[in-house]
């Protein structure tokens, strides 16, 4: 059996051209069927290889039986090696198949993490991030109108405490002014004889008295259409009055008393106003300053949330950008990997269609060298020789 196979070896590396050089010479005697049948084992290198083995054999052993039984067992190798070829592609495939489904299952798992994050940034983060700038838009604008209301209580406080000055200052002046005339009225009634309807007035008490009465005027004027009776009245008495008659000194007097009774009455309320504006003022104060901190931590509380959804948009983003990445690298090794495959699998198939055609010409020779027609072609051959 070595040695048969070291003769197969030895003419298969050789390609024998004897039948085909040899056929012209031999269509006189040999049989048209067989001639079809060697025409047709000859065009293949191991069909060639068998019927040179044949007529080597038969010139050898006059027989062809060694050859049948050698053909047999290279028919066998080479079915051992389509055996191997299959349980090699075998692998091959089950490894493909393998890598086909990881790489798969990678690029589907980075798919739905874009699209699970693509709708987190879309639905959630962006539209948060909108409602908050306009939320802060918001208390940016509440924050503007409490500094505003501040400004204008304190402005508002400061024109009532300046007209209470004011008021006050007038009022007081108006009574040490009034007090005046009433110590220099009620010394002009004192003086001169008690029951006495007239009494002496100097020019120089006269004066006083005018002057002392037009600075009560003067200030009454100053306080408004409340007290235009009061001045209307103190301007009809000092109209040409020589403040000799004692009944008109006494209702000068009366007056004056009344007049000051009214503007203490004013210059009280006066405090009492202003001790009213400072509670309320304050109140107001102490409202405006709890919305102001109010604003000031829903805006910080905002504002923080804001640069936090910033961050995370930022985040998802390079999440986005990475898994991306991922799934184009993925696809890319997918689609190596299945071309890989498809180039494997023609040199598989082509490797496969070439033993099995292999195996078909040795089956088809072991008919054809058995068979009658063939030997007596052989042995003509033989004899030709």
């Amino acid at each position: 059996m070595k040695r048969f196979l070291s003769m197969v070896m030895l003419l298969y590396l050789v390609t024998s051209t004897t039948i085909q050089n040899n056929q012209g010479v031999m269509d006189q005697y040999v049989n048209p069927g067989v001639q079809q049948q060697i025409d047709e084992l000859t065009s293949s290198k191991i069909g060639h290889l068998v019927i040179d083995l044949a007529e080597v054999t038969m010139r050898v052993t006059g027989a062809v039986d060694s050859l049948t039984e050698g053909v047999k067992a290279f028919g066998r190798q080479i079915e051992e090696r389509l055996k191997l070829e299959n349980t090699q592609w075998e692998v091959i495939e089950s490894e493909h198949n393998a890598k086909v489904i990881s790489l798969s299952s990678q690029a589907n798992q980075a798919e739905f993490d874009i699209n699970r994050e693509k709708k987190v940034l879309n639905s959630e983060l962006i539209p948060r991030l909108h409602e908050l700038d306009d939320i802060l838009l918001g208390l940016k604008a509440k924050q503007t109108d409490n500094t505003q209301s501040f400004q204008e209580a304190e402005a508002a406080r400061n024109t009532q405490h300046n007209s209470f000055v004011l008021t006050t200052t007038e009022f007081t002046d108006a009574l040490r002014n009034i007090d005046e005339a009433l110590d220099l009225l009620t010394d002009l009634f004192k003086s001169g004889e008690v029951r006495a309807a007239f009494i002496e007035v100097s020019d120089e008490q006269k004066h006083k008295v005018n002057k002392a009465l037009r600075q009560v005027k003067a200030n009454t004027e100053n306080f408004g259409h409340q007290y235009s009776s009061f001045i209307q009245a103190l301007t009809n008495l000092t109209e040409g009055f020589n403040f000799k008659d004692r009944q008109v000194l006494k209702e000068m007097c009366d007056f004056l008393n009344s007049l000051r009774l009214n503007i203490f009455d004013a210059l009280t309320k006066a405090y009492k106003d202003e001790d009213s504006q400072k509670q309320q003022d304050e109140l107001r104060r102490q409202q405006l300053t709890a919305e102001k901190a109010v604003f000031d931590q829903q805006y910080a509380d905002f504002y923080q949330e804001r640069e936090d959804k910033t961050v995370r948009i930022s985040d998802v983003q390079t999440m986005i950008s990475t898994r991306e990445a991922d799934l184009k690298a993925y696809q890319d090794r997918l689609r190596t990997e299945n071309n890989n495959y498809s180039a494997n699998l023609k040199i598989h198939d082509d490797i496969v269609a070439s033993v099995q055609q292999e195996l078909a010409v040795l089956a088809k020779a072991l008919q054809v060298v058995q068979t009658p027609p063939f030997l007596d072609f052989l042995n003509g051959r033989i004899a030709k020789a």
